[in-house]
């Protein structure tokens, strides 16, 4: 059933898809990375850092969470507000 409008047409309705906020974590899955990094590391044969640094990218894509504000949280400096 369609709702008509005051000028008799039928309302435009478009869908739309939000993307994600930044993820409500407290404390980012730290397992997630360090999985990720051990499942590059056996694929691809790289080194440990790199590895990490890539996963943590991977990671930062996945939640949509900035990069740096991510590096902050692994860190500790920043709390979650």
């Amino acid at each position: 059933m369609h709702h008509l409008v005051k000028d008799g047409c039928l309302p435009l309705v478009i869908g739309l898809v939000l993307p994600m906020t930044e993820a409500d974590y407290h404390r980012p899955p730290l397992g997630w990375i360090k999985r990720r990094a051990r499942r590059l590391i056996r694929a691809y044969s790289i080194d440990r850092r790199y590895a990490i640094a890539c996963a943590a990218d991977d990671y930062s894509d996945f939640t949509h969470m900035h990069r740096e504000r991510l590096s902050q949280l692994l860190k500790g400096e920043l709390q979650h507000a």
